[in-house]
């Protein structure tokens, strides 16, 4: 009912007595109070005023699943990461698509077993669990895919020109604006499930030691705060639009939408490992592949982490 409440409350955009709203609602005027109470906790921003009611004073970045369009969606204030409540969601047999939101995750993780810093309130955690009929080696293609949606959703909502450095780095001005952690369970040749974590920085005003340059946010870059949930929508609606066609047709099908986005190509690229390889970045295949030209031939690379150099010649 409080946000049968809310909806009036922003539809009106003036003061609405409780009694009003009781006999619209049919119940009492206590219990419009009550939610009326329920909503100023969860930091919703509404002025109470003697015989005048109450009135919505603006729209607080507040995140719960009225504030999104996308239904199959589950809420948090904190949680320890996104991606392993999409576990335990997974394991209890959730439907594929669910996603799953925190205002803050005490135990975030990257990739490669690195710490994802989390503040509260600030930034978008979200994972999506995703149960597609492939064999777990096509699983990181989902990682590409999830980088295309963040980057379209980016540049949609700011205009800011996003793109990606392979093969998940949602990158503005140079700097990385997003990570986004793909883990699977699976059996020999099929995937039972997979948990698709995307953390955006959004709102974050600053940032400290190693990350001051070489992280952006929303923020940072526009200097405009923005509402998350506007994000969830953008960035689910595109991902879930091209899982669908991935699903149908593979990688290949969307292969070309990954390259026009990706900055890697045409520039010089360097894996890490003990076997790193120098050249130039032509694209992605219909496998998800990293092409990279050397002096003496063309190497697919699948996985593992490749430096791009800037024209300044530092690595990013």
């Amino acid at each position: 009912m409080r946000y049968d409440i809310l909806n009036i409350l922003r539809a009106k955009n003036d003061y609405v007595s409780g009694e009003e709203l009781g006999n619209m609602l049919g119940v009492s005027r206590a219990a419009i109070w009550k939610s009326i109470t329920r909503l100023k906790e969860e930091g919703y921003n509404i002025s109470s005023v003697s015989k005048r009611g109450y009135r919505l004073i603006d729209n607080r970045d507040v995140l719960n699943e009225n504030e999104v369009r996308y239904s199959n969606i589950i809420c948090f204030k904190e949680v320890d990461s996104t991606n392993e409540e999409g576990k335990r969601q997974a394991e209890r047999g959730c439907t594929d698509g669910l996603v799953i939101v925190s205002d803050y995750q005490s135990g975030g993780k990257g990739r490669l077993g690195r710490s994802w810093s989390s503040d509260r309130a600030k930034d978008l955690y979200m994972s999506i669990v995703l149960k597609p009929d492939i064999s777990p080696m096509e699983a990181p293609q989902l990682t590409l895919i999830a980088g295309i949606a963040v980057a379209k959703a980016v540049k949609s909502i700011t205009g800011l020109d996003a793109g990606i450095k392979w093969p998940n780095d949602v990158i503005v001005n140079g700097k990385k604006l997003c990570g986004i952690l793909t883990e699977m369970s699976a059996e020999i040749e099929r995937i039972r499930y997979v948990v698709t974590g995307i953390g955006v920085n959004i709102n974050r005003e600053s940032f400290e030691g190693e990350l001051k340059d070489k992280a952006a946010s929303i923020y940072t870059e526009t200097g405009q705060k923005y509402r998350r949930s506007i994000f969830i929508d953008e960035i689910v609606s595109e991902l879930m639009k091209y899982y669908r066609l991935y699903c149908k047709s593979g990688f290949s099908a969307v292969k070309e939408d990954y390259n026009s986005l990706c900055i890697n190509i045409g520039r010089i690229v360097r894996t890490t490992g003990n076997k790193a390889i120098k050249g130039k970045a032509l694209g992605v295949n219909d496998n998800g592949e990293l092409l990279i030209e050397t002096e003496t031939s063309i190497v697919p690379v699948l996985s593992g982490e490749v430096s791009l150099r800037l024209e300044d010649n530092k690595y990013i």
